[in-house]
């Protein structure tokens, strides 16, 4: 079984989604750090509901929001 970092690095989507994690909160960090966290979460959720809604074109997977999210994190963590 492999870990969440080789899922995550075995794959371009999952580390385009890591990187608008990290771009997100890095722009609304200046607002307040938790702007920065609820404006990461927002994006990735809303993006994979969009998704699910449009379903003939996209494919939603939680693993997405899980990389999304992760970027935000060690942005946050990284004190950016």
């Amino acid at each position: 079984m492999k870990t969440p970092t080789e899922l995550i690095a075995a794959n371009p989507d999952k580390v385009a989604h890591f990187s608008v994690g990290v771009v997100v909160y890095a722009v609304l960090h200046f607002i307040h750090p938790v702007i920065g966290l609820l404006g990461v979460s927002l994006v990735a959720f809303g993006k994979e509901m969009y998704d699910h809604v449009h379903r003939d074109k996209h494919t939603p997977e939680w693993m997405d929001v899980v990389a999304t999210v992760a970027g935000g994190l060690v942005a946050f963590i990284a004190g950016l």
